[in-house]
């Protein structure tokens, strides 16, 4: 069972590409599945390739970005490593990175007194429910900010819309294309030799970008352009991106997840798991996570629901939930409150630190 780890720390789709080389044309491409996307067509995807071309400011570019602060697990389906420190320092979390940790503590103290609202200089579950809640809105208004930006930049004739080719003439300027392929694209020509990444990572994108068009004119108002590079601004389309996700992991194609699945296994291997989450650390926080996070219920499978309500970073349920978590680290004497003595001792932890000894935090937590 070793030789399936090298395979697992792999991206999503490039492990699932691995996988799909066995399989046959007909089961890949021609079985029908929900919302108009191929099954398992997404896996056949490496991970989105536009990381090669960005710069670090993918926020600045037109495209839906792979990283999006507050929410839980990333557009590929792995989970967000930032998380805990985007929802809790907010817009800083980024500072907290390249300075002293002497300073650090400093700020975290401020933090700390601003998040003791009633002055008593402790903490208390209401009180950091909703500081996550409102450091959660922080980064709604930043992406409701940058993208006015990004879409008068990318708006090249000031018409107050983005059109799809406007956007695919752009799409195919950075993927380095030449000027005659692109032309055609402005003489109205829809059918074009892609890469076969390329060509599914368009077809990705123009089914999100139909989503977000409400008035079904193939452009895009800023508000709706939001909905496209943002989905947790908009039900629907948060909806959509967590069937994305569910599609990319759900090897049998039942719309339902198992834990096998979350973490990437083979279907079939479910008695290695056990063993697999004891070695692998990657395969032991995904397991927690699908048990005790996303599997509400508790009847080890999750439905498209259950991982909606997960993903939803407007959910209070959600910021209370985190909100415990931190307190079961960082609680040393078990009073159900946060002493600034012990946020500071948990320094490491509440900064997101790769420092800090996740695997003795969650002895502790328990």
């Amino acid at each position: 069972m070793e030789s399936y780890l090298p395979l697992l720390r792999m991206d999503f789709r490039a492990r699932c590409r691995t996988f799909l080389c066995v399989c046959t044309f007909l089961v890949v491409f021609m079985v029908p599945c929900p919302q108009g996307l191929p099954v398992n067509a997404s896996k056949l995807l490496l991970k989105n390739d536009r990381d090669n071309v960005r710069n670090d400011k993918e926020n600045d570019l037109p495209f839906p970005p792979d990283h999006i602060e507050g929410l839980k697990l990333e557009r590929d389906g792995h989970l967000n490593q930032e998380f805990r420190k985007e929802v809790f320092l907010g817009n800083e979390h980024e500072d907290f990175e390249n300075i002293p940790e002497k300073e650090g503590k400093e700020r975290l103290k401020d933090i700390f007194q601003q998040v003791d609202t009633d002055g008593d200089k402790q903490i208390g579950l209401l009180e950091l429910t909703d500081w996550i809640s409102i450091k959660t809105e922080e980064h709604y208004k930043e992406a409701v900010e940058e993208n006015e930006k990004t879409f008068f930049k990318f708006d090249p004739n000031q018409d107050g819309v983005i059109s799809w080719a406007e956007y695919k003439i752009y799409f195919l300027k950075v993927k380095g294309y030449s000027q005659s392929l692109i032309e055609k694209v402005g003489d109205g020509e829809s059918k074009l030799d892609l890469k076969d990444d390329d060509d599914y990572e368009l077809y990705r994108d123009q089914d999100r970008w139909q989503q977000a068009d409400e008035n079904e004119d193939n452009s895009l108002t800023h508000e709706e352009f939001l909905a496209f590079k943002h989905p947790e601004h908009c039900r629907g389309m948060l909806r959509l991106l967590v069937e994305e996700i569910l599609h990319d992991l759900d090897q049998d194609g039942d719309g339902i997840l198992t834990v096998v699945e979350f973490v990437s296994l083979p279907i079939g291997h479910e008695k290695e798991l056990e063993r697999m989450a004891k070695e692998d650390e990657w395969v032991r926080e995904r397991k927690k996570e699908f048990e005790q996070a996303i599997d509400v219920n508790q009847d080890g499978k999750v439905t498209v629901e259950e991982l909606e309500v997960y993903m939803d970073p407007k959910s209070r349920h959600n910021a209370e939930s985190e909100a415990r978590h931190l307190m079961g680290v960082a609680d040393i004497n078990d009073d159900g409150r946060l002493s600034l003595k012990e946020v500071l001792i948990n320094y490491d932890f509440f900064i997101g630190s790769k420092m800090f000894n996740y695997a003795k935090s969650v002895h502790d937590e328990f």
